[in-house]
């Protein structure tokens, strides 16, 4: 399952219950104000690291919030190709 984390951890729950129900073989991408949540050494950046789930972020909103370059390098960084591959390789999705 894709799970899509559009708001940010700091203002919503989101993160917290996408780590809770997600599954190990799930993947996440960060987007809008999701893509604070892959600040590199914030605490949900080390939450996301430890789930063991792949993390993607959207370029564009990294870069629309001045945090291109500062997201954890075990953060993929994807444009709207990639993001499109994404939700072809997942039947569902989960929006956060």
């Amino acid at each position: 399952m894709l799970h899509t984390l559009h708001t940010s951890p700091f203002n919503h729950s989101g993160i917290s219950l996408c780590l809770r129900y997600a599954r190990p073989e799930s993947e996440i991408l960060l987007l809008e104000d999701g893509v604070i949540a892959g600040i590199s050494g914030s605490l949900w950046q080390e939450k996301l690291k430890t789930s063991g789930m792949k993390v993607y972020a959207l370029d564009v909103d990294l870069k629309a919030r001045g945090l291109m370059g500062k997201v954890d390098k075990n953060i993929q960084i994807i444009d709207f190709e990639g993001f499109v591959s994404l939700t072809e390789r997942h039947a569902t999705q989960l929006k956060w």
